[in-house]
């Protein structure tokens, strides 16, 4: 197996509400949305998804939980600081629950954290040991 993610997706209450931040609150552009249920997003290196949490639990044959903050977060690296504030910014002006204002981490970069709609955590940092490239993928140093 490639050591690869190639979709990764959020159970949200309501699709269109979460879809609306996405799109029209942070200028996300959406690739397919063949249902209500579903939308996708072309993310770099992969798929991002909305998936109505009814759908998924009907489509898996189990309920999923509704605790949203639990050990999973998504994360938003940006190139610096400066561009970490705007964009939490912007995620809070299109609707996110400001979590964490942004600040210096204990590990040595800058971050904040939003809850957006359906309730998942964002982080949106800057690392500044790790390159995005110009294409906005990111690129981890050698192991030492």
């Amino acid at each position: 197996m490639e050591q690869r993610i190639s979709m990764t997706t959020l159970a949200v209450p309501d699709v269109a509400q979460a879809r609306r931040f996405f799109e029209e609150g942070l200028g996300w552009k959406v690739n397919a949305a063949p249902s209500p249920d579903v939308v996708f997003f072309q993310v770099i290196g992969g798929v991002f998804a909305l998936y109505s949490r009814e759908a998924l639990e009907k489509e898996i044959g189990r309920d999923v939980t509704k605790d949203t903050t639990g050990a999973i977060t998504l994360a938003w690296n940006a190139r610096s600081e400066q561009e970490v504030d705007a964009i939490f910014q912007k995620a809070v002006s299109a609707g996110a629950d400001p979590v964490k204002h942004p600040e210096k981490a204990f590990w040595g970069g800058y971050s904040s954290y939003v809850g957006v709609p359906g309730g998942h955590l964002l982080e949106i940092a800057h690392n500044p040991f790790w390159k995005i490239e110009a294409d906005g993928a990111v690129t981890l140093p050698p192991a030492q």
